[in-house]
């Protein structure tokens, strides 16, 4: 879905003001087009940030120019959705088509009559080897907190990317199944996207489409459709609901590098267990004979107050280095997330004491040892992305160790968790399992 258009203030229907980040998810009911899938359900997590000119919305994220006399041009990278489901195995036994990661750029007009674009995307992880591009017309209307966004679109995709998602190979091929080469495809897509601000930071939204496809798709052997409808949806929470949130967004991007940040280092090992008896410390054992972590952190404070309770929220990236203990070669893992600290315990003026809950994303160069041998139990894939979560506790060094001058720093304890919520994320390769770890760590604040 496009970023809603939605002002901080003074009134929901004003232009948006720099440097808003949002979390939220996605939920999507679609007609599959192959052949014995029916009704689809996919669940997507999200974070969304709209900045001067860099965006990240859902699944996509980009830099978009200013605007010359009506035109701009945006430069993006987006997931791209395909593929059958894990459940349709049977039905395409011996076949394997999964979604890809695109990477594009378009130019837009916007005018009073809508905005008109033409764009192209590439595929970056050499899966369908191909190109598409789409000329589309999207509307927008809003008033008293609602947005409406008609559009119509014209989908074009090349034969590699056609022949990858419907095609059958010859060594694919049996005795139901008919080869099949599928040629390039023009897709036509029509539907309407809705926005409803509700209380200031609650954000919800609703999508309608229907997609009509080329005769290239539906003489495929493996599809049963002739075209797709699709229901989308969405909530968001943006930080904009207090005086710190709206001071961090009229800055702006050109003072990002302003603010409280922390750093985080920390070293675990792997723990093989449920990760809510790790939230209730019922398993912080540590074996050294599992595979190993270091990992550093840098985080951003965007905001005091969440969900209108005490609780501050950062922005946080991380890079992990997991030590496989010669199971397979070393590699990093890349993490991007909020996470949220509630601090206000009773005896938090005498230790401050935190817990932290952390929502976000990981991406490994290589799938864990540890986490492919339990995935692939039970999934025909593993997905090098999985979702990221982070609970931890820690307490302040100056308060435990009455040294005000480390009054700056946290000693804690921590759980780096990765999961594919239980297969029902496509983004996800529908991974059912994760991995998690147990960390300690020292976080300390920059400006103090």
């Amino acid at each position: 879905m496009t970023a809603p258009t939605f002002a901080i203030e003074p009134s929901p229907t004003t232009e948006p003001s720099t440097g808003v980040w949002s979390m939220g998810m996605t939920t999507r009911s679609f007609d599959s087009p192959y052949e014995g899938e029916g009704l689809r359900n996919d669940f997507i997590p999200e974070i969304n940030y709209q900045g001067e000119q860099w965006y990240i919305d859902g699944t996509q994220a980009g830099w978009r120019s200013g605007n010359h006399q009506g035109f701009y041009l945006d430069a993006f990278s987006r997931y791209r959705f395909g593929g059958y489901s894990e459940k349709n195995a049977d039905a395409l036994q011996g076949m394997r088509r999964l979604g890809t990661l695109e990477a594009g750029a378009k130019l837009a007009f916007d005018s009073e009559l809508g905005e008109f674009s033409i764009g192209a995307s590439h595929d970056t992880l050499n899966r369908h080897q191909g190109w598409s591009s789409s000329l589309e017309w999207r509307g927008a209307w809003q008033a008293n907190g609602w947005k409406l966004e008609p559009f119509v679109a014209m989908d074009y995709d090349s034969a590699e990317v056609n022949d990858y998602f419907f095609g059958v190979k010859p060594e694919e091929a049996t005795s139901e199944r008919a080869a099949y080469r599928a040629d390039s495809a023009i897709n036509y897509r029509l539907g309407v996207d809705s926005w409803y601000r509700l209380g200031g930071p609650h954000l919800f939204g609703a999508g309608l489409s229907h997609t009509l496809y080329d005769a290239s798709v539906e003489q495929s052997p493996i599809t049963d459709a002739s075209s797709r409808t699709e229901l989308r949806l969405s909530y968001r929470y943006e930080f904009i609901n207090n005086p710190a949130a709206q001071a961090v967004a009229k800055a702006g991007e050109t003072q990002w590098l302003q603010g409280d940040w922390e750093w985080r280092l920390a070293g675990g090992y792997y723990k093989d267990g449920n990760f809510i008896e790790m939230i209730y410390l019922n398993n912080m054992a540590v074996d050294t004979n599992d595979t190993a972590m270091v990992s550093a952190f840098l985080s951003k404070k965007i905001t005091e107050r969440t969900f209108d309770l005490p609780i501050q929220m950062h922005v946080t990236g991380g890079l992990v280095r997991h030590f496989e203990k010669d199971l397979q070669s070393d590699f990093n893992e890349y993490v991007f997330a909020l996470k949220g600290y509630f601090s206000e315990f009773p005896w938090s003026h005498i230790v401050e004491t935190r817990v932290g809950f952390g929502y976000g994303f990981s991406y490994g160069d290589k799938v864990p040892f540890q986490e492919t041998e339990s995935v692939l139990e039970k999934n025909i894939n593993d997905s090098r992305l999985l979702q990221y979560l982070d609970y931890s506790w820690d307490v302040n060094m100056g308060d435990l160790f009455r040294a005000p001058s480390a009054k700056h720093c946290y000693l804690g304890y921590s759980i780096h968790h990765r999961s594919g919520i239980f297969g029902k994320t496509e983004i996800y390769n529908n991974v059912n399992g994760g991995s998690n770890w147990n960390t300690f760590y020292l976080q300390c604040k920059v400006n103090h």
